[in-house]
């Protein structure tokens, strides 16, 4: 199957491999998300086990991973900025495309079925949050609509860019 598709445990191994080429080519471009051992495979589990957690699946391989959360305790406020659109929405999390297939257009691929999903939940407003540094998910999403809404803090020390995209 090619596309989008529910993690399963059995996953879980090709899951954190796709997890430890985000870390390598993060920390290749100075960025330091990921690079305190996160996500964890027990976060990336726990994901799973709550149909969380979705893989890009190409010629039965796993390329790319992103959970999809119903609600983020740290998008209660943000530390500059706000929201664009009110809850509900949905949230992006943990997204990462494997380094050698950058540039194909799966993370876009990606982003257009978390949208089918957010309609048919009913849910009109996606958020997500990245480091700073990270530019080539800085430009991904907002090449797909996304607009900077300011900064979050992550489990209350991590700052991100916050950015929100109405469906």
């Amino acid at each position: 199957m090619n596309g989008l598709r529910l993690a399963q445990l059995s996953d879980l191994a090709e899951i954190m491999d796709v997890v430890k080429d985000a870390q390598e080519f993060l920390k290749a471009h100075n960025s330091g998300q990921w690079q305190d051992g996160t996500p964890t495979i027990a976060t990336i589990a726990e994901d799973s086990m709550n149909n969380r957690f979705y893989v890009w699946e190409e010629e039965d391989a796993i390329i790319g991973i992103i959970a999809l959360l119903d609600h983020d305790q740290d998008y209660e406020s943000l530390k500059s900025g706000q929201w664009r659109f009110p809850p509900p929405y949905l949230v992006i999390h943990r997204f990462a495309v494997r380094s050698d297939h950058h540039a194909q257009g799966i993370a876009t691929k990606m982003l257009q079925t978390v949208e089918q999903i957010a309609r048919e939940r009913k849910i009109m407003t996606i958020r997500a949050d990245t480091h700073e540094l990270n530019r080539p998910m800085i430009n991904v999403l907002i090449k797909n609509g996304f607009s900077r809404c300011g900064e979050v803090l992550i489990e209350g020390t991590k700052p991100r860019i916050a950015f929100d995209k109405s469906i």
